[in-house]
């Protein structure tokens, strides 16, 4: 279990279009966030519209073979974003468990009830909401069925006060099925740095990765994104080939350093593929998990403290840490 090798990189007083202050504090050489979460579609098009008229993310680029969408807030982007690609694959992130099918996307809104009435009212194939166990601490749950068949979980805490919209919130926690709940926590913990929440047992283990949020839904000092590493004997791959041939993760991870990344991997007995985008000549790593599941790491988009303050906008004076 990581116990405490975080450091704060950087701390300044910054105007940030994102009201919500927040704090890097990885370790050097290991992931920073989850970028984004690929997701297969049958039709882009249809699917990128039923995730913003529903749900209210905001597409930010859109073509017939993909579409970027996110949460945003006050003009600013939340992460991870969601990318839809193309693909004739059957393939979708969900898996079944006791004979049910489940999602393995969750994403958060105050108003659960709220958006989940609407929704149905609009003849969006939505469930009941529901608890997983009564009085579990883990909130209220609803499911909503994409165009292509991808299922997202939308959640809101018990006693969470609704916000005066019908929208989602975040993009913020994953459900990942794996055969060996330890090995997969060691690798998500030990070689990519996330940190665990507790212990992980036979079943279940929750890693967090991403900056921590002051405050986020009624919770203080709070990491960006979760990963619940489930035990599950049939195999989820998280990633899938689009029309194109090229297989596309369904993971997308941002580190600082890729090449101290690379060189910790390495040392750690993990191979991992470096490649060079022709079109951006950014290089990438392609990893994979103990699963099977291919990852990809890419840079950070800017680095350099001019490049940071070239990213923030707005009038209100917030304090926030690396980013």
């Amino acid at each position: 279990m990581l116990t405490k090798p975080f450091i704060l990189v950087m701390s300044l007083q910054v105007k940030r279009r994102n009201p919500m202050a927040f704090t890097f504090r990885h370790a050097q050489g290991k992931i920073r966030r989850l970028l984004a979460i690929h997701m297969p579609a049958a039709d882009v098009g249809a699917s990128a519209a039923w995730y913003a008229e529903h749900l209210g993310l905001t597409i930010l680029n859109l073509s017939e073979a993909s579409a970027e969408l996110a949460v945003t807030e006050n003009g600013a982007v939340l992460h991870p974003k969601l990318i839809l690609t193309k693909t004739a694959s059957k393939h979708r992130l969900n898996y079944v468990k006791n004979g049910r099918n489940r999602s393995m996307v969750m994403m958060h809104a105050s108003n659960l009830e709220g958006l989940r009435d609407k929704m149905a009212a609009a003849g969006a194939h939505v469930t009941q909401p529901h608890a997983d166990q009564e009085e579990d601490g883990c909130g209220r749950f609803f499911e909503a069925r994409d165009p292509s068949g991808n299922i997202v979980q939308i959640q809101a805490n018990d006693g969470e006060l609704p916000l005066g919209h019908t929208k989602v919130e975040a993009i913020f926690n994953l459900e990942i099925p794996v055969s060996d709940v330890r090995k997969s926590a060691r690798f998500y913990a030990d070689v990519l740095g996330f940190q665990l929440i507790r212990e992980p047992d036979d079943q279940l283990a929750i890693a967090k990765t991403g900056p921590f949020y002051k405050e986020r839904f009624g919770y203080s000092d709070v990491q960006e994104f979760g990963f619940f590493l489930f035990r599950h004997e049939e195999r989820t791959a998280l990633h899938f080939e689009d029309d194109a041939g090229h297989v596309q993760e369904c993971l997308v991870l941002q580190a600082d350093d890729i090449a101290t990344l690379h060189e910790q991997l390495a040392s750690k007995g993990h191979t991992a593929d470096e490649r060079i985008d022709v079109e951006s000549g950014q290089m990438s790593l392609h990893i994979v998990d103990p699963d099977g599941n291919r990852i990809k790491v890419v840079p950070a988009e800017k680095s350099g403290l001019k490049a940071k303050l070239e990213e923030m906008a707005g009038e209100e004076n917030i304090a926030v840490g690396s980013f």
